[in-house]
């Protein structure tokens, strides 16, 4: 049955590309919202309302929908079909989505269509690991925001030669994100709850971070949860 949805999603993806403008309606956005081969499929509409919320309380901009000077930055390392950029709250941001599959971008693009229409949002089919490919950390700008959802892959191993390598991919994932943080910047890990544990006693997040927010879900064990770290 996953492997039929997934497909007609893909149909779907292919038909409306054939068109120069397609607007996207909620139900579309529903449709797509079941594909389920894209990482972030895995977090659930609770969590992310949850890190929503929590994010608007520290972010004044993100309480309404309104256009400000100095737009909050978000990056979110691998977006997935975009789902957690999509339930952003307002309008007053600027928006940068990275993906390694192309199939996931172009569900991402879809779901935040208004945006990159308004031009608050353009995307990527990257690996953060691209950044370290010399050594140190290439062109690239720092954020209000970061997300990330780290998989299990060693393909970083293959571009980045640093000591930060040697981690496995949760942490690898999670520690290179820090470098895409300005100083007080919030870093949100989605992972499951048993993982937390390896994130907290890390010494290169410990030691440039605070803890500041966790969910999970008590009553679904095999539901993801969320950690937020502040950056010193």
């Amino acid at each position: 049955m996953s492997i039929e949805k997934n497909k007609k999603i893909l149909e779907f993806l292919d038909i409306i590309e054939t068109n120069d403008v397609y607007y996207a309606t909620e139900s579309d956005k529903s449709f797509l919202r079941m594909y389920d081969a894209c990482d972030d499929f895995t977090i659930s509409k609770n969590n992310i309302k949850s890190v929503w919320n929590y994010l608007i309380s520290q972010f004044l901009s993100l309480q309404s929908l309104k256009s400000t000077v100095n737009p909050i930055s978000i990056l979110h390392t691998n977006a997935g079909t975009g789902k957690v950029l999509a339930d952003c709250p307002s309008d007053a941001t600027q928006i940068t989505a990275f993906n390694t599959d192309y199939t996931c971008k172009r569900i991402s693009d879809m779901m935040n269509q208004l945006a990159r229409v308004q031009f608050r949002y353009s995307s990527e089919v990257t690996d953060i690991s691209h950044f370290y490919a010399l050594g140190d950390k290439g062109n690239s700008r720092e954020h209000d925001i970061v997300f990330t959802q780290p998989i299990n892959s060693d393909y970083y191993r293959k571009i980045d030669t640093t000591r930060v390598a040697s981690y496995d991919s949760l942490l690898y994932y999670s520690v290179r994100s820090l470098d895409f943080l300005v100083k007080g910047g919030y870093l949100c890990v989605f992972v499951h709850p048993k993982k937390f544990s390896i994130l907290k006693n890390n010494s290169d997040i410990y030691s440039q971070t605070k803890l500041v927010y966790t969910y999970k879900n008590i009553n679904k064990f095999n539901e993801y949860g969320c950690l937020i770290f502040k950056k010193n």
